[in-house]
C-alpha cells in the first residue's frame, strides 16, 4: 500500500537531522534545526502532492491532501499530525542509523557503544518482529523514531492518495509541529488554521496500539530562599538553599518515584534542580490517571515544605503548581467514532487493536480540551528517550496503512 523502500530513505534523512528542543530557549521553535527538517520535509509533501501547505513562523507546517468525494453530503475532515523534535534529555547530533534486515531473534548490539544491547528476552515487541527490518542508532545518540517515524508515515499518507486519487476520501489535513518534548507545541499548533474536525497524533509505541486515556499531567515549581554569606563566619547566617532543596527531594516518598511503578500507579519525580547557597529551584512534576492523586501529591509537597520550615524556620519555600495536561478518556466517550472508527480501519487492514491506557501525555490531550477530539495512534518507536531507541521498518508501514485506513472509514460511515 506505500513504498517502503521510499519510507526507509525518507527515515534515515529524518533522523541523520539534529532537531532536539531546548527548555533553555523560549522562542518557538527552540532549536534552528526543526526549521531545517521543516524545509526538507516540504519538498517530499510537495512532491507527495500536498496542497495548501503553510509552514508558520512557529514552524507548525499545515497542508491539505483535497477530498477525492463530490457530493452534498458533510464528511469530517480528518486530520493526522507528528512532531519535528527529537527529546532534549538524550544526544542527537550525528545519529547513525544502523538497519537491521531481516532480523531473526538475535541480541542486537550497537556499533559505538559495546555496553549497550537489545535482548528479545527482555524486548517483548521485539519478539514479535522477526523478519522486520529493525533500526537502531550506533549506541551514542538517540534514534529519533520519536517522531520522525510519524513524520515519515505522513509522506506516505500523502504519496499514497495523490497515486490512488480514485479512492474514496475527506479532505485530510496534516499537520507536523515544533517542541512537542518541552510541552510547548500543541500551544502554537493553531486548530481552526489547521481545519481537522478530528485529530490522530502519530505518536504512539507499537502494532495496534490505539492511547485511550492518559495522564493528568501537573508540574510543581519549588522555589527555595536561604542566606549567602562568608562561610568561614557563617554561624547562625549562613542558610543554604541547595542543601534545603536536596532534603526536600529526599523526604519525597519513594514509593512514588518512577523506577517503582507501573500500571495505574501515580507518580512524581523532581527534575531540573539548580542554584545554590541563597536561592535555589526545581521543578517537581506530577502524574495521576485521576485529579484525586494529583490532590494527594500536591498535599505530600506541601507537607514536605512544613517539616522543613520548621527545621529551617529563616527559610523561604514556595510551591508554584500548574497544569499541563488533563487525561482525556471524558471528552472521547463524548463521541466514540474517533476511536471507534480507529478500530475498524485497522481490522480492515488485518490489524488487531489494542485499545490502551498510556503512562504519559500526548498533544491529543491538548486537542480534546481544546475543542477538536483526538486520539494518538502507534507508530512504532521503542525505548524512545534513550540510547537504546529502536523501530521496525514494518510497524512504520503499518502505522502509515492504518491512517490511509482511518480516511477511508470516515468517508464511508458518512455517506451511509
Amino acid at each position: 500500500m506505500v513504498n517502503k523502500e521510499r519510507l526507509l530513505d525518507n527515515f534515515i534523512k529524518y533522523v541523520k537531522m539534529d532537531t532536539r528542543s531546548s527548555h533553555e530557549n523560549a522562542e518557538t521553535p527552540s532549536s534552528k534545526g526543526q526549521f531545517e527538517l521543516a524545509k526538507v520535509v516540504i519538498d517530499d509533501l510537495k512532491q507527495a502532492g500536498l496542497k495548501d501547505i503553510i509552514l508558520t513562523k512557529d514552524c507548525c507546517l499545515y497542508g491539505t491532501i483535497p477530498g477525492s468525494i463530490k457530493s452534498s453530503t458533510k464528511i469530517p475532515t480528518v486530520g493526522f499530525v507528528a512532531h519535528f523534535d527529537t527529546t532534549p534529555d538524550v544526544p542527537g547530533e550525528n545519529v547513525q542509523p544502523n538497519i537491521i534486515n531481516n532480523y531473526q531473534g538475535e541480541k542486537i548490539t550497537f556499533t559505538k557503544n559495546s555496553e549497550l544491547f537489545l535482548d528479545p528476552a527482555e524486548e517483548i515487541n521485539l519478539k514479535k518482529c522477526i523478519g522486520n527490518t529493525i533500526i537502531t542508532s550506533d549506541g551514542t545518540t538517540l534514534l529519533g523514531a520519536d517522531d520522525k517515524a510519524g513524520i515519515s508515515a505522513l509522506v506516505e499518507l500523502a504519496h499514497y492518495f495523490d497515486d490512488h486519487n480514485d479512492q474514496p476520501h475527506g479532505d485530510i489535513k496534516i499537520g507536523i509541529m515544533p517542541d512537542e518534548e518541552i510541552g510547548v507545541g500543541s500551544e502554537k499548533f493553531n486548530l481552526k488554521e489547521f481545519g481537522a474536525d478530528v485529530i490522530y497524533t502519530l505518536d504512539g509505541s507499537f502494532v495496534g496500539d490505539i492511547d485511550i486515556e492518559s495522564f493528568n499531567g501537573f508540574k510543581a515549581k519549588v522555589t527555595v530562599q536561604g542566606n549567602a554569606a562568608f562561610p568561614g563566619y557563617g554561624k547562625n547566617i549562613y542558610l543554604s538553599s541547595s542543601r534545603i532543596i536536596s532534603e526536600f527531594v529526599s523526604e519525597m516518598p519513594d514509593e512514588l518515584w518512577p523506577e517503582n511503578c507501573s500500571d495505574r500507579q501515580d507518580i512524581f519525580w523532581a527534575d531540573e534542580i539548580k542554584g545554590g547557597v541563597g536561592s535555589s529551584e526545581m521543578i517537581i512534576f506530577l502524574r495521576s490517571f485521576d485529579l484525586s492523586g494529583i490532590e494527594n501529591q500536591v498535599k505530600i509537597l506541601h507537607k514536605i515544605k512544613d517539616d522543613l520550615l520548621k527545621k529551617y524556620p529563616k527559610a523561604k519555600i514556595n510551591i508554584e503548581v500548574s497544569e499541563m495536561y488533563k487525561n482525556y478518556k471524558n471528552e472521547l466517550d463524548k463521541d466514540r467514532r474517533v476511536v471507534d472508527y480507529a478500530i475498524e480501519a485497522m481490522k480492515k487492514i488485518g490489524i488487531t487493536p489494542n485499545s490502551q491506557y498510556v503512562r504519559g501525555g500526548s498533544d491529543a490531550c491538548h486537542f480534546c480540551f481544546s475543542g477538536v477530539l483526538s486520539t494518538n495512534l502507534f507508530i512504532g518507536m521503542q525505548r524512545m528517550h534513550s540510547f537504546k531507541e529502536w523501530v521496525s521498518l514494518e510497524v512504520v508501514e503499518k502505522s502509515a496503512e492504518t491512517a490511509i485506513s482511518i480516511s477511508k472509514v470516515w468517508a464511508e460511515k458518512s455517506m451511509i
